[in-house]
């Protein structure tokens, strides 16, 4: 399965990037827009933004680190755990964690092309409710053809009307391993 190593600080980044933008918003659309930043990216420049591995689960795909800083797990290291709770507040809005920015993010670990496609998930998300946000997700191929509360194939992320899809795959599977994100 094709893997990429996934950029934590990025991924914390874009996490505060999204809490400054979007004050109060549940682990469900922030864990969606990842995803689709990293889609987006994958298909129009053959790399994702983040890396993470995406994990197939019952109200879509999950961005497995970044699911992790957002429960500010323990498996975390702890200099990253206390990065973690230097940027993010994480408040329960009748019983359901809410995400808030303690800083502003530091844009200089995006490309320009990251905040395209990282904003294009955002419009893409931002309006759309937890359910029909979750059904959309399910209609993703990567989604559907995973194991339940397992890895999602990167390769299925590339939708089948895209341009020299194979090419794009060969090139995504040449370079996993070796792209900096």
């Amino acid at each position: 399965m094709l893997r990429y190593r996934e950029n934590s600080q990025k991924i914390l980044e874009a996490l505060v990037l999204l809490a400054k933008k979007n004050p109060g918003k549940g682990f469900h659309n922030l864990l969606k827009i990842l995803f689709y930043a990293d889609k987006f990216h994958l298909q129009k420049y053959g790399r994702p933004v983040f890396g993470d591995v995406y994990i197939k689960m019952p109200y879509g795909p999950v961005g497995s680190f970044a699911y992790d800083i957002l429960k500010k797990s323990d498996l975390i290291p702890q200099d990253i755990l206390k990065a973690i709770n230097e940027s993010l507040e994480i408040r329960k809005k009748d019983d359901i964690p809410a995400v808030f920015a303690k800083r502003d993010p530091d844009l200089d670990y995006f490309s320009e092309t990251d905040l395209e496609c990282l904003n294009e998930a955002i419009d893409k998300c931002k309006k759309i409710d937890f359910a029909s946000l979750t059904q959309i997700t399910h209609e993703e191929k990567a989604w559907q053809q995973a194991n339940m509360n397992s890895e999602m194939n990167y390769e299925l992320f590339i939708d089948e009307d895209i341009p020299d899809r194979d090419e794009l795959i060969a090139y995504m599977k040449e370079t996993a391993q070796t792209v900096l994100l």
